[in-house]
């Protein structure tokens, strides 16, 4: 697995979203299966000694019924986004001020924000 890549200097996009709500680009997919989706995402803070190098590595698990294809519906993205940043944090990863958070995705080699309103 190769760790996406985050600079501070590199701006950062949201994902692009389609006119039906379904996110508009390939992620990067860890695991595929007839019922859910699994994608490949990090959690980072403002403070990176707070979490080791680079950040938390999450996996976003969404439902098959809630996707498109490989392509997920962005409040099913939100939601599985939402889950696996309160399965890092309970899982011991410090708590840092809720703005100082992001979660981050690849697509086509470059990171990508995915905006998740209420991660902290």
């Amino acid at each position: 697995m190769n760790p996406i890549p985050t600079p501070p200097a590199m701006p950062m996009r949201p994902l692009p979203v389609a006119h039906d709500d379904v996110v508009d680009v390939d992620l990067d997919v860890r695991l595929s299966t007839p019922s859910t989706l699994v994608v490949h995402a990090r959690l980072e803070t403002a403070v990176p000694e707070a979490e080791g190098e680079g950040g938390v590595e999450l996996a976003l698990v969404i439902p098959r019924s809630r996707c498109r294809g490989e392509r997920p519906l962005l409040a099913a993205l939100l939601e599985a986004a939402r889950a696996a940043v309160a399965r890092a944090t309970r899982a011991g990863m410090p708590a840092p001020a809720p703005a100082a958070r992001r979660v981050v995705t690849q697509v086509a080699g470059r990171p990508h924000l995915i905006l998740v309103p209420d991660a902290g």
